[in-house]
């Protein structure tokens, strides 16, 4: 994976839509923690891919390597999820 604080590498544009809510949760809580909401994605998307690589199993049929992925990426975008917004709501409390 390229250095993830050189822009310049980044060569590829990804377009995602949100809903105004999530948008908006986004864009609060990247500036809660300072940076742009695009950076604060493409940070929970390193974060979940560089996880899911490290656990991933060894190969098995491709149907149920990829339930099993799709089931681990639903886990880890979970739990990453919910520590980042207790991480959030301490930080808010002690500020």
């Amino acid at each position: 994976m390229p250095d993830p604080t050189r822009g310049a590498d980044r060569t590829k544009v990804l377009s995602v839509r949100f809903t105004a809510e999530e948008f908006d949760a986004l864009s609060e809580r990247a500036a809660e923690v300072g940076v742009g909401p695009s950076t604060l994605a493409r940070t929970f998307v390193r974060q979940a891919l560089a996880e899911l690589t490290a656990s991933t199993p060894a190969p098995a049929p491709a149907a149920s390597r990829d339930s099993a992925l799709e089931a681990r990426l639903e886990e880890l975008l979970a739990a990453d999820l919910v520590a980042r917004v207790e991480a959030l709501e301490r930080r808010t409390a002690e500020d």
